[in-house]
């Protein structure tokens, strides 16, 4: 198990990542891999995994305000079923968004899991948490 979570608020730009620069909780199996100030967590054994995540993104001032969406992503490609989307009435009205996704490895692979900024602006997030628990 491992909970990442980021002490400052970012401006995550179009088609990035949220970055992590602070480990809470890191188990003692190393079943799961994050380098501070990463993206992603790397999946190494085979297995099924749970990812969740919880922040709170706005929209900047300075953008037009409309609709901002994130999604978990595996190698780089959001999953179905994980974005995350909030429309705020001003700029730097915060939403609180969560998800959660099983995501699998297969023998001889790792997997790389992240969250992405799916909207057409950029977006400011806020107290972002991910925790992956391997499952079986």
């Amino acid at each position: 198990m491992i909970e990442l979570i980021n002490t400052a608020v970012q401006t995550v730009e179009t088609g990035q990542s949220v970055v992590y620069n602070t480990a809470a909780v890191r188990s003692t199996c190393g079943k799961e891999r994050h380098r501070p100030g990463s993206a992603f967590v790397t999946l190494l054994p085979p297995g099924r995994y749970l990812v969740t995540f919880s922040g709170n993104i706005a929209v900047p001032t300075g953008e037009t305000v409309g609709e901002i969406s994130m999604g978990i992503t595996q190698d780089g490609e959001v999953l179905g079923g994980s974005l995350m989307r909030v429309t705020p009435a001003a700029v730097e009205e915060y939403f609180n968004v969560s998800t959660q996704h099983y995501v699998d490895t297969y023998c001889q692979c790792c997997v790389n899991v992240g969250v992405l900024n799916t909207s057409t602006i950029p977006i400011l997030v806020d107290n972002p948490n991910i925790t992956v628990v391997r499952v079986c």
